[in-house]
This record gives C-alpha cells, structure tokens and sequence, in this order.
C-alpha cells in the first residue's frame, strides 16, 4: 500500500504566498484522484478557506474544535470539514472562541494525520506547533526569496525546523522553493550552494493568481507557473499520484 502524503509548506519570509501554494498542492492531489485535506496552523489570522473560495460553504473550522481533547476517529472529522473536489480545507473563522487552545490544536491536526487522506500543512515558522506538524517525516518545503535578508531568513528557520523536529520520527525531506523575479543561472546556484538545500522550483509572480482570486476560483485551477510549482511539489511529495492529474 502507497503511503498517503503529507506535505508541509512554510515561508522563511512574509508575502511569499505559502498559503496560495498550500492549496494549489491540495488541489492537484484532488484532481489526481487523492482526496486531500490542507490544514490551516494560522489558527487565528484570516481564513485559508477564503484564499480557496469556499468561505461560504458549511463545515467545522478551529473555533468549532476549540474543546478537543485527545484522539478524534478521523473520519467523522474530515467528514464535518467544508469541502470542494476532494479537498476540504480546516482554517480559521466561524462562531466560537477566536483563540484556540495549543492542546485542541495538537490534537485535532494528530487525528487528521492519522486519517487515510493526503493532508498538507500551511505551517506558519512562528508556529508553536512545529513539532506536531513535522512529525512522520514529512516533505518540508520552505519558501524563500532571494534578497540578501531573506536568505538569512532561511538559514535561521531551517536550524528551528530541524531543531522541532521529532527525533524518533527522523528529518523531514527538505526542499526549497525559490521565489521572485527569475534570476540568473549562476545566481541561483551560488545560491543554493550557499544554502546546502535541494531546490525543488522556482516561483516568479504569477497574474493567474489574482485572477482566480477574483472569479472565486481555488488556487492552481488554470494552467499558470503556480500550478507548475504545485505539481513540482506533488511529484516530490506524491509520486505515485501526479500522472492523474490534468
């Protein structure tokens, strides 16, 4: 049996578009035929089900599962998670407390990675819950941009995700995802060995993005450079999985 896919995705910088990539990752896990779930860990900040689109369907969101505590059989939860596709999202909003206690937290995303579905993480680096995210080796894809503060950006959150990592559970596989104006071959290799990470895809700016935005369309819907991205994301993440997608 092919193991289901977990993928986390961060930023080691602001404005780098981790939550867009996050489901446009899912989405192509969907469209391949893998039913997906991308959990939000910004459990507080705006919704990610607004960035796919889907605010206005029903279905829980952190602050319904504020009370938790312990194990939840995962079927029940994924079912009770607003959906489009094969994808359901789990984010912020709706009625309920705003904040959401770390131990709901924790074992709310323990319940959905032990579910049988693919499930990508929009991990914030502040996150306090590195650890639960990083758990069972998962591929780790860190978004960088390419000026001179944002590279420094990078090393220093690589040292906390490897430090937050579970040691029984091994190194998540690392990748790195440049982002920005395309630069140079020889810039981007100076770069990367600088850096010592392997590069997975470089991600320009892309106009497809707002548009969807604007037609209420999930991320990576239309053939763009982040659908690309996305499917150099899956195919590190999910192999087995990318030739189904279209």
């Amino acid at each position: 049996m092919t193991p289901r896919a977990h993928i986390v995705l961060t930023g080691a910088s602001g404005g780098l578009g981790v939550s867009t990539l996050a489901l446009a990752v899912g989405r192509r896990l969907a469209v391949a035929g893998t039913p997906c779930t991308v959990v939000d860990l910004a459990t507080t900040a705006g919704g990610l089900d607004v960035t796919a689109g889907i605010e206005h369907l029903p279905g829980r969101r952190w602050s319904a599962l504020a009370e938790v505590r312990g194990p939840v059989p995962p079927g029940p939860l994924l079912r009770a998670l607003p959906h489009e596709d094969g994808c359901r999202v789990l984010s912020a909003g709706g009625l309920g407390p705003r904040s959401v206690p770390a131990v709901a937290v924790r074992d709310t995303l323990a319940s959905v990675l032990a579910g049988p579905e693919a499930v990508v993480v929009d991990l914030p680096p502040s996150s306090p819950h590195l650890a639960g995210a990083l758990a069972g080796e998962p591929l780790l894809v860190v978004l960088a941009g390419l000026r001179t503060r944002q590279l420094a950006d990078v090393d220093a959150l690589v040292e906390r995700l490897i430090e937050a990592a579970p040691e029984e559970g091994g190194h998540p596989d690392l990748r790195l995802v440049t982002r920005g104006p395309r630069p140079s071959a020889g810039v981007l290799d100076d770069v990367l060995a600088a850096l010592g990470i392997a590069h997975l895809d470089h991600l320009v700016d892309d106009a497809h993005v707002p548009r969807e935005a604007e037609r209420g369309l999930w991320p990576g819907t239309t053939r763009s450079a982040l659908r690309r991205c996305a499917d150099a994301v899956v195919a590190a993440g999910a192999p087995d999985v990318l030739g189904q997608a279209s």
